[in-house]
């Protein structure tokens, strides 16, 4: 077993273990909220992956490290030129630069895509995330009650 981060576009055989990841993280932090994990199916996550892997408006990134996925990123078109960013990286591997990592794979994707914004929901207790969105440009377009969303112009 090689102990090497990898960082790539995920594909349709990663369903088993992105549901795997997925379980484990919704438990890690209330800032990470899942719905429906325990109707998610390997089949049905295998055709969302193909759909995303097929799509010019939709991308997921994965972090993998020692063959199980530690994190990833994603990008959710809303129409054909804005997209919704949501990351997450399991709680053992915080602080390690992979979120970093992950934004900045995703974002160099999204100059190449059609999209021209990206824009996120961040709690406005989660000041670390708040911090690493800032560092790539995101910057709050609108105050909620408990949320700021954020906007990346492309």
């Amino acid at each position: 077993m090689s102990e090497e981060l990898t960082l790539r576009e995920s594909i349709p055989n990663d369903a088993s273990k992105l549901i795997k990841f997925l379980k484990k993280v919704s438990q890690q932090s209330d800032f990470i909220i899942f719905e429906d994990l325990k109707d998610l199916t390997v089949d049905n996550e295998r055709e969302s992956l193909d759909a995303i892997y097929q799509s010019k408006v939709d991308e997921l990134m994965v972090a993998i490290f020692d063959e199980d996925i530690i994190g990833y990123c994603r990008i959710e078109a809303k129409d054909d030129e804005q997209a919704e960013l949501g990351i997450v990286v399991d709680k053992d591997f915080w602080n390690n630069g992979i979120g970093s990592y992950l934004i900045e794979d995703i974002l160099d994707w999204v100059k190449s895509s059609p999209l021209k914004k990206i824009f996120l929901e961040v709690y406005k207790n989660n000041p670390v995330a708040i911090h690493i969105y800032q560092k790539y440009g995101f910057a709050t377009e609108l105050t909620k009650d408990k949320t700021l969303i954020r906007l990346y112009d492309k």
